[in-house]
């Protein structure tokens, strides 16, 4: 009897333990797939608790550029910047790794542990202090102390990934549709935003035609006429074959006979028409003010280069090339793409080729965003045409070859030199 309790007693045991290595091994797993989770979420309140983004801010006051800020390599515990500034006849440079400490981030020169920089929030904008010793480290150095606002991005590299798919998903071709006796749909000029289009059709007597250019949304374009504007239209692209949905177009063709189809794509060349779509002053490759234009499109740093000491220019630009001579007599720096000419050893004129990085831009296009220009100069020596507007203390140029050519280059110039 006793030997059958011990028996009973040794098999309860052995169960027990079974039953404890099981749960242990079931919360083991648990416990790692917690930590798993516990990790991720940790990752994502990291990356939530950056404070200082990555990016470009720039500090502006009455209108002009003071300085410039870059930040990189952000984390809920530092980042690193670079800093520029620019008073009209100095210029700073001051870069390093600034501490996060909360809701603020600081900075200690390595080299001079008197110059201190500080970083807040003001608002949405970024305040930077920093002390006097940081401004006269260099010679003829220019203060940072200012409010930074950051310069958001246009668009992300997911969008212009999805905007180029739409674009090469829309095939420049000549599109038929047998349905008509003739039955042509011709595609062209197609960029990432729109193309133009031809819609040429017949049956019988019964004619229509239409010119246009549509707008891209993905699979889907639209079109309005701005001559009559009852008048528009939807395409849906399904593989090789477009479907054209007409509203209102009846001034545009006869009576028996439309513009709806399903039009699939050939190996032909788009026909072209002979008509000029008409220009659209919405769609115009210009900001619609012309300093805008100026200092961040085309002349990112006219404000900033504009009455810049040559010297200060040759520190700040040593791979420029500097010919005495440069434009008609006037000294000046040049490179692939800017030239900056001098007076009085100051900078007062700045010209940008267009052509470096694109092509030129029509003329009417100008027109179109900004009106006729106050005054159209003839420049003999260089056999070309300045197509000038005033802004204040600036003017603004478009240059061509003819009176009303393509615009090939952009200049700016100090209207008074400093």
């Amino acid at each position: 009897m006793k030997t059958l309790r011990l028996v009973l007693l040794f098999a309860l045991l052995l169960i027990v333990t079974s039953c404890n290595f099981l749960t242990t091994s079931d919360s083991s797993e648990k416990v790692e797939a917690e930590k798993e989770t516990v990790d991720k979420s940790s990752e994502e309140a990291v990356q939530k608790d950056i404070l200082f983004l990555d990016g470009t801010y720039k500090w502006e006051k009455d209108g002009e550029i003071h300085g410039g800020l870059d930040i990189t390599d952000s984390t809920s515990t530092s980042f690193k910047f670079m800093l520029q500034s620019y008073d009209g006849q100095n210029v700073g440079e001051l870069s390093g790794t600034a501490e996060v400490n909360g809701e603020m981030a600081n900075f200690t020169h390595p080299d001079n542990d008197s110059c201190k920089a500080s970083f807040g929030w003001n608002e949405d904008r970024l305040a930077i202090d920093t002390s006097e010793a940081c401004e006269t480290m260099n010679e003829n150095s220019a203060s940072f102390t200012g409010v930074y606002t950051r310069i958001e991005m246009e668009s992300t590299s997911t969008d212009e990934a999805a905007s180029e798919e739409n674009a090469a998903a829309w095939q420049e071709a000549l599109y038929i549709d047998p349905a008509f006796d003739q039955g042509n749909l011709s595609i062209s000029n197609v960029t990432k935003e729109s193309f133009q289009f031809t819609i040429d059709v017949s049956s019988g007597s019964d004619v229509g035609k239409l010119n246009g250019t549509a707008t891209i949304n993905g699979d889907e374009a639209t079109f309005e006429d701005t001559e009559d504007p009852s008048c528009s239209g939807t395409f849906i692209r399904t593989n090789d074959v477009v479907t054209f949905i007409e509203e209102a177009c009846l001034s545009y063709h006869d009576a028996a006979v439309g513009f709806n189809g399903d039009y699939t794509m050939t190996d032909e060349k788009p026909l072209t028409s002979t008509e000029t779509p008409p220009t659209s002053c919405e769609k115009a490759p210009f900001h619609s003010e012309l300093l805008n234009f100026a200092e961040q499109g085309h002349l990112k740093d006219a404000s900033i280069f504009l009455g810049m000491s040559e010297e200060a220019l040759k520190k700040i630009k040593p791979e420029m090339t500097y010919d005495e001579t440069l434009y008609e007599g006037t000294p000046g720096f040049y490179d692939e793409k800017y030239a900056y000419l001098t007076a009085n050893e100051t900078v007062s004129h700045l010209r940008y080729n267009a052509l470096s990085e694109g092509p030129a831009i029509p003329y009417t296009d100008v027109v179109c965003q900004f009106g006729e220009p106050d005054e159209v100069v003839f420049n003999e020596l260089d056999n070309e045409y300045l197509h000038v507007y005033q802004t204040g203390a600036n003017k603004l140029a478009f240059v061509s070859e003819s009176k009303e050519g393509d615009i090939k280059a952009v200049e700016l110039e100090a209207t008074k030199v400093q």
